[in-house]
Formats: C-alpha cells, structure tokens, sequence
C-alpha cells in the first residue's frame, strides 16, 4: 500500500527552498510539508523547488504566523483575521497541486486548564468553531484541497484534544474537504490506545504527523510506532506520515536514520 514518507520545513537549517527541497530529496523523502509564513509571497520559489526535486507538497503547516488571530478568539477582528489567513493558504494550497492546510483551532489558550479538558465552555466554543469553520469548508471544496483538524494535547491546547473530538467535527461539519490530521506525539499523551483511535476514525484521516515520545525523530524514544502503523497499514491508510519533530545531531545521519527505521517498520506491518 502506497504511502508519502514526509519531512517538514523549518525543522533544520535549510537555505532556500531548492536546496531544502533537494537535500530531502536525496535523504530518501518523497514529499515536503512547507510552511504558511509567507508563503503567499514565496510560492513560485516552493512550486519550482518541488518540480525540480520531484518531490510533491504534501501540506501545509501554518507555522510561526501563517494564521494569525483564532477562530475561537473572542474578538471578531480577530476571527476575521484567522479566516482571511486561511483561505490565503487554501489558495496556496490548491496552487501547489491540492496540498492539505493543517489547522489547529486553538494554541495555548488564555482560558486553558491542562487538569479540566472538559471545561464548561467547550460546548459553546465548539459551536463557534463550527460556525467560523462553515464558510473556510466551502471554499476548501470548492479548490480541491483538505483543511486538516490536528489535535494537540492538553498542555499546548484547551479546545481540540483527541482525534476522537476532531471525528465528531468533521462530522458535524458536513464537509468532506474537512479531515483530521493526526499527530502520534499528542495522541502518545492524550490516548490510552493510538491503534485502536486511528483504526476507529482512519476514514477521516487522511495525514499523520510523526514523533517520538521525547518528541524528537522517530527511534529516539518509546512511541509503539508498529502497533500504530499496522493499525494504519489495515486499515487501508495511503496518505502522508510525516516527520515533525525536534532532530537531534547531525541532521545529515540522524534524519536518513529515521528516515529508513520508519520505513522499515512499515514494510514490516504489511506483513
């Protein structure tokens, strides 16, 4: 079964987008996740590193400020902002030949309590983000692209924790260019059972992120990335994993190092 092994920018010193790309290229890479800061204003810079490296953008990770504001903010200016910011890159997006847009409803919110994720707020802010979703859905559609709901874990967010909460919006949403990204550094936290999560909802999932538990590359801590992947593997799974992650030393060995452990470990759950 096809997979993208992935690696995302901004994770080491890169240069410039053609170097970047053909350093990935050559580590082994079959796709790049690229960063939203200012991508608008540098996407033939992206579009022709990935042409001349052969190597497709898998997705976009908004990164430092590519969405400025919140859905979920309580200001409207500010939610205006964060609608503006999407579409931006659902545009850049569709540019880059159909990449999904990771969206993240909510980073360290002021009102965030890491013991109380059952807040008595949740539902009214689940009714906003739904409401603030509608429209940035529609425009997804209408490109040919995928807004990726990634779940962080409860000390970096307060709103979307699991990616059993991301199936129930993508659901209600009613749209299907709305998709969970999920990340095995926060489901490691969040989920007493990755396998049997990312089987349950693997319809809906389309990208996963890659971390170890220490969240650096994969083989530098405990994360059962083979349970994961056999459950991946038997469901059907043929999207991107891609490595988000600190790299520890020298990012010229370590990263072709997990580059080939996690592909060996996939060939190992096709089996």
């Amino acid at each position: 079964m096809s997979v993208q092994f992935a690696f995302q920018e901004g994770l080491i010193p890169a240069g410039d987008e053609e170097s970047f790309f053909t350093r990935l290229r050559d580590w082994g890479f079959d796709a790049v996740e690229v960063w939203g800061e200012n991508l608008d204003a540098r996407l033939e810079r992206v579009k022709t590193a990935a042409r001349n490296a052969g190597l497709p953008v898998c997705g976009i990770c908004p990164g430092g400020r590519g969405i400025r504001g919140s859905l979920l903010h309580e200001s409207e200016s500010s939610r205006a902002l964060a609608r503006k910011d999407i579409s931006t890159l659902l545009h850049c997006a569709a540019e880059l030949g159909g990449a999904g847009l990771n969206v993240v409803p909510e980073f360290g919110a002021e009102k965030f309590m890491a013991l109380r994720p059952d807040h008595s707020d949740l539902t009214k802010r689940k009714k906003l983000f739904l409401e603030e979703l509608a429209p940035l859905a529609a425009e997804a559609e209408k490109l040919g692209v995928q807004i990726l709901l990634e779940p962080l874990n409860r000390y970096e967010a307060y709103f979307l924790l699991t990616v059993n909460q991301a199936a129930v919006l993508c659901r209600e949403s009613g749209s299907p260019a709305v998709r969970i990204l999920a990340d095995l550094f926060h489901m490691n936290i969040e989920d007493a059972d990755m396998a049997a999560t990312l089987s349950r909802n693997i319809r809906l999932i389309p990208y996963v992120h890659l971390a170890d538990s220490n969240r650096l590359l994969p083989g530098h801590g405990h994360t059962d990335f083979r349970a994961a992947f056999d459950a991946l593997n038997r469901s059907g799974f043929s999207g991107a994993l891609c490595m988000e992650c600190g790299i520890p030393g020298d990012p010229d060995k370590t990263v072709p190092a997990a580059l080939r452990h996690v592909r060996a470990l996939w060939a190992e759950a096709q089996y």
